[in-house]
């Protein structure tokens, strides 16, 4: 014999499914976060990624810059890579990162208000999402000093030619002002990465910012992890009396393109506000061009 619910259970089955549902509609964008989604930036560590630690893809499968740390201490970075490709993995990866300067206009003043996301700038060369992930930062005039993230952009000419729509991530803090505030655009420091140039010393116009090593070779215009800090291993030159590694442990970007450089501690004027990249572990003497055991500091 089938029994017959009462109208109290049918209304109390109703509120627990519609309070499942509820509740499912609030949790998605988390589970999505969760499951390796791309999706809106999330406060907390990301646990759940789409892209395995050694493999490539020809699309991307997280977010430029997404970090990735692990128990033993190592952390990686998601990154793009140029149109040349990397050959070997314990290379240095680097960004040239130019930014473009952004001015406000009458016509853009009238829509950059105080609490807006979708803004409009004087801006040259822009293509559609260039941006993407980068940021914005206020170089001079009214708000000097703050940072905006940028969630993409429109081509220039859009929505008058010289100007370009962009939409940000969080709400400008104030209203910005027309022949005052002036921008500097940054493009995502984790996209189109090269082999890190060769450096010649500190005054070098090579020199470029490392943002991490490549732990696999990596095919053009690919994406992929690289490591940022830990235990790694590292093609280095050494530039350092036999005998002296001992006491010369600090690695610098190399005189070789996509190596790191040990420097002889006699040496007074050549590592000179150089980035500092990690330093060795070994104490015998290391031979020169060859892979050694690092820790990295890139982060």
């Amino acid at each position: 014999m089938i029994k017959m619910a009462t109208r109290s259970e049918v209304k109390d089955a109703l509120k627990w499914f519609r309070l499942g549902n509820m509740l499912k509609v609030a949790h998605e964008p988390y589970a999505r976060w969760q499951r390796g989604a791309i999706g809106d930036y999330q406060e907390g560590r990301k646990v759940l990624f789409t892209q395995g630690l050694f493999e490539e893809s020809a699309t991307p499968k997280e977010r430029l810059g997404t970090k990735r740390e692990l128990d033993d201490g190592r952390i990686f970075r998601y990154v793009g890579i140029t149109a040349a490709a990397i050959t070997a993995s314990g290379t240095l990866l680097s960004k040239v990162q130019t930014p473009v300067d952004a001015t406000i206009a009458a016509a853009d003043a009238a829509i950059d208000l105080i609490g807006v996301r979708d803004i409009t700038l004087t801006i040259a060369g822009a293509t559609a999402d260039l941006y993407k992930d980068g940021e914005l930062v206020v170089k001079a005039g009214t708000d000097i000093g703050t940072k905006y993230k940028v969630s993409g952009n429109v081509v220039t000419g859009n929505p008058a030619a010289g100007r370009a729509w962009v939409r940000l991530y969080d709400k400008l803090f104030v209203t910005w002002v027309a022949a005052s505030t002036t921008i500097a655009a940054h493009q995502n420091p984790f996209k189109d990465l090269l082999i890190n140039p060769a450096v010649a010393g500190a005054d070098a116009t090579t020199q470029e910012t490392v943002m991490g090593m490549a732990v696999r070779p990596i095919t053009a215009s690919y994406y992929a992890w690289v490591q940022s800090r830990g235990l790694a291993g590292l093609v280095l030159d050494i530039d350092a009396a036999a005998g002296g590694e001992a006491n010369e442990m600090l690695i610098y970007s190399g005189t070789t393109a996509g190596r790191g450089i040990v420097i002889e501690n006699t040496e007074t004027t050549f590592f000179n506000g150089m980035q500092i990249i990690g330093h060795t572990l070994e104490s015998a003497d290391l031979t020169d061009t060859e892979g050694n055991l690092v820790f990295l500091t890139i982060e």
